[in-house]
């Protein structure tokens, strides 16, 4: 090969390695909830007591209806070391108690909110009368506090919240319906944290329900999954989307 041969080659090389990484920088796995079951790539669900939940017309339902019941839906990964960031679609007509998005220091399954309650980290929380935002616990160990400005109304059905939570930036970003509506600080002594959802993490009191119509998780820190076939579908449950 002659020294301009090798020159064009080693310039297709780069263009081909810069285009991949940028494609896998702005990756998205969104799970639309296409078929009657969980994508275990993606999810591990917990539920204890009379606790349920169901996959219907492509939105997933948990369902705590007593008070010694709990569900909670993990992202079973740990992301603190990683920039990423998660999008749900749920809709918040089946609050009783709380439903709450965000993070948890361990994959625990519903208990008494004594136990759980400490393991809390950044979250969102949407309750009958506002949404909230708890910050990371200033010690670990103990209860996260929530902030008296991080608050605000939201209406009853279908609310998106978007968490960013940058490890490059040292802080997680909350964003509902579009609008940023707090940042926090991440507490640099938390060494894991875990993506969740529940409509009930305790089984001492709490009841309620939500429905997820989809959950995307973006960012480099996005997990990569090959399509998988789905026999007489056409969709996937874990669809790996490049943007350009």
């Amino acid at each position: 090969m002659t020294a301009k041969g090798t020159f064009v080659t080693c310039l297709l090389s780069m263009f081909f390695t810069f285009l991949i990484a940028a494609q896998l920088s702005t990756a998205e796995v969104v799970d639309e909830f296409d078929l009657p079951r969980l994508n275990e790539e993606l999810w591990d669900m917990q539920i204890v007591g009379d606790a349920e939940f169901e996959i219907s017309d492509g939105i997933l339902t948990m369902m705590s209806p007593s008070i010694d019941s709990g569900a909670m839906v993990y992202y079973p990964v740990n992301i603190e070391d990683v920039d990423i960031t998660f999008e749900v679609n749920l809709d918040t007509s089946g609050v009783v108690d709380n439903i709450t998005v965000g993070f948890i220091a361990d994959l625990m399954e519903p208990q008494i909110n004594t136990d759980i309650n400490n393991h809390w980290e950044a979250n969102f929380f949407f309750v009958p009368a506002n949404w909230y935002i708890k910050q990371d616990p200033v010690v670990i160990g103990e209860k996260p506090p929530n902030p008296p400005e991080l608050q605000g109304p939201y209406d009853l059905g279908w609310n998106v919240v978007k968490i960013d939570s940058s490890e490059s930036k040292s802080t997680i970003t909350f964003f509902l319906n579009g609008e940023e509506v707090g940042e926090v600080e991440k507490n640099q002594d938390v060494q894991s944290r875990y993506f969740y959802i529940t409509c009930d993490p305790y089984t001492s009191h709490y009841t309620g329900e939500v429905a997820i119509d989809y959950i995307k998780i973006g960012g480099p820190g996005a997990p990569t999954l090959a399509v998988q076939p789905t026999g007489k579908l056409t969709t996937t449950w874990a669809r790996e989307k490049q943007i350009h």
